[in-house]
């Protein structure tokens, strides 16, 4: 069989001037953009490695029975529905959306699948994961940055005023400040849309001991390949430093709190980008990412505070994950 073409769709988020302005931000700024660890075919192949051998979506059959039964859930909603859209914000490797699509395969011939990411290399792999199972499926890949897509939904038409939006939002909000990324997920829904999302939790009662319970899924050798590369793109390499992980609060909220990485410089560097010049100086921290950990209790509270209700929800065994059905409440 021959090769056909993928057709991606790109947002202006995406476009070089716009990413090239986001990468300077970053090295200027001393914190790297998260999406410039997914950018290349050689980062996102190193993520999904690190997915395979750490998410417990992966490791633990308890929590991947957590994401059947909540798709299971979507399903039994959506029974009698037709013209759906499945819109997977950050798709990543496109494993749950398909798992979620083989439960709705009798809304299948009316669906559309518009697997989203920053990568283009992970957008097209979620697209031909879900294309390969569902061959008869309409399939959109995009191309995105949602912190800079105000009008996305905009952009993706629905065929009538019935059609109605499941948006997937998988291993997403730890990467984002919350005060970030749930106003645009807020701006995202409308009423009867469902929000499907995964959080990474801090296990048992102990919110700080749960958190460094699971600091060894981060604090890894093939976490610290992976992250390192953005900085090796632009000649810093692991003699110039060390990566060092540790607990952050939030800056607005104490209560919330994340895994932090730095590269912490033992040298001063000089470097450019195109005519400008990066300096770092020796004891430098340079942020290059962060993790979220949350509890259910915690996200019901902020999710509750833009009124998208929690339909149900479902925790791994090991409280290190949990899977939440999302509706936004009518204005009535």
């Amino acid at each position: 069989m021959s090769a056909i073409f993928e057709q991606v769709l790109v947002h202006p988020s995406q476009f070089p001037d716009r990413v090239y302005q986001d990468y300077l931000v970053s090295f200027s700024g001393k914190q790297i953009n998260h999406k410039f660890h997914y950018d290349s075919v050689k980062q996102s192949q190193k993520w999904l490695k690190i997915h395979q051998e750490y998410s417990p979506s992966r490791t633990n059959e308890d929590c991947v029975d957590a994401y059947e039964k909540c798709f299971q859930k979507t399903a039994e909603i959506l029974d009698k529905s037709r013209n759906l859209q499945l819109i997977g914000l950050g798709s990543g490797g496109g494993t749950k959306d398909s798992l979620l699509l083989s439960h709705l395969s009798n809304q299948q011939p009316d669906l559309v699948y518009y697997p989203l990411d920053v990568s283009l290399s992970l957008a097209i792999i979620s697209a031909q994961k879900a294309r390969s199972s569902f061959p008869e499926l309409c399939v959109q890949p995009i191309v995105c940055d949602l912190l800079h897509a105000d009008d996305l939904m905009l952009q993706i038409h629905k065929k009538n005023e019935q059609e109605i939006r499941i948006i997937t939002f998988f291993g997403m909000i730890p990467n984002f400040p919350p005060q970030q990324i749930f106003p645009i997920l807020n701006n995202f829904l409308t009423e009867g849309d469902l929000l499907l999302l995964s959080g990474n939790l801090s296990p048992g009662s102990d919110y700080v001991q749960g958190i460094e319970k699971i600091m060894p899924q981060y604090d890894n050798e093939l976490t610290k390949d992976w992250l390192i590369t953005v900085l090796e793109d632009v000649g810093v390499n692991r003699e110039n430093g060390k990566i060092k992980f540790g607990i952050k609060d939030d800056e607005q909220n104490p209560n919330l709190k994340r895994v932090n990485a730095n590269f912490e410089l033992n040298n001063d560097i000089s470097f450019k980008l195109d005519e400008q010049l990066i300096e770092w100086k020796s004891g430098e921290k340079i942020g290059l990412f962060f993790s979220y950990r949350y509890t259910t209790a915690k996200l019901k509270e902020i999710l509750s505070s833009y009124g998208i209700n929690i339909l149900n929800y479902w925790e791994a065994a090991n409280q290190e994950e949990g899977v939440y059905l999302c509706q936004k409440e009518s204005k009535e």
